[in-house]
């Protein structure tokens, strides 16, 4: 949160207490701190245990803010907000099924902390696949998944594509050199079976609209598309709510929300609020 006077470019503790009796004086200006000066930054952060106070102490011992005005010149923040967040969500972990020789195996996926896109999601998915043997090689060197998943924007969905895994190996392929389906490995599936995608964690499944289950329930010759079952939210965190110490309004029935703004924006433009 950035507080600045208008007029002036550069603020010290006499300049700022200047600004702040001319705002006084003239209502409806708006006292701000200075992007130099007084930056909220990591010294102003309140050792509460949560990280989500800052404190900015004010020249002086006797400054009044009664009717006058506080202003939210900009919010510059790093999007250090994860959607996946093994101790805050637990939503990390997922399996894949592969078909291979007459049975199947089961291959779990643990996605580190971060933030992650679905096509984030579907390269930790290939990264799995690869340690473990479960692709092929096509002939032009190109890696061949036999499971993936995508972004569908028209459905406003998550999209899961299970394609058939072959029975032999197809002209021109060639197999991993180690792993499930490398030559020493258990090898291509008996019968054309699609991988499936094993949801047990209902959180992890909330991020790609997912229900907990597995898809298919059974195993199928026929490749599927599948479409988001419920609602995705891939960002568990949608809005983040400003408060401020100063402040107070009575369109909002808890009062000192200065703004609820979406952290896709890479900044708040300014606007003003009410002090009690």
């Amino acid at each position: 949160m950035l507080l600045k006077d208008f007029n002036i470019p550069s603020i010290n503790e006499e300049k700022l207490y200047r600004a702040y009796k001319i705002a006084t004086e003239k209502k409806g200006q708006c006292l701000l701190l200075d992007s130099v000066k007084g930056e909220l930054r990591s010294d102003n952060i309140v050792s509460n245990g949560v990280n989500n106070i800052l404190r900015y102490e004010f020249p002086g011992s006797s400054i009044n803010f009664l009717n006058i005005e506080i202003a939210i010149h900009s919010i510059l923040m790093y999007n250090s907000q994860f959607n996946i967040d093994s101790t805050a969500y637990g939503n990390n972990m997922f399996s894949i099924i592969v078909p291979t020789a007459a049975t199947t195996s089961t291959i779990d996926i643990t996605l580190p902390d971060r933030y992650y896109s679905y096509a984030d999601i579907n390269q930790m998915i290939q990264t799995a696949l690869v340690s473990a043997g479960a692709y092929l090689i096509d002939s032009n060197g190109n890696n061949v998944y036999y499971v993936q998943i995508t972004e569908n924007a028209t459905y406003y969905a998550a999209q899961v594509d299970l394609a058939k895994v072959p029975t032999a190996l197809p002209s021109g392929y060639a197999r991993p050199s180690s792993g499930l389906f490398s030559s020493g490995g258990s090898g291509l599936p008996l019968t054309a079976y699609t991988p499936q995608l094993v949801i047990n964690n209902a959180e992890l499944g909330k991020i790609i609209g997912f229900s907990s289950g597995t898809y298919l329930n059974a195993q199928t010759t026929t490749a599927q598309s599948l479409l988001s079952n419920i609602t995705p939210q891939a960002k568990p965190v949608s809005a983040y709510m400003l408060r401020s110490s100063l402040s107070i309004t009575i369109f909002s029935p808890v009062g000192r929300i200065d703004n609820i703004y979406n952290p896709g924006y890479p900044h708040l433009r300014s606007h003003c609020l009410q002090t009690q």
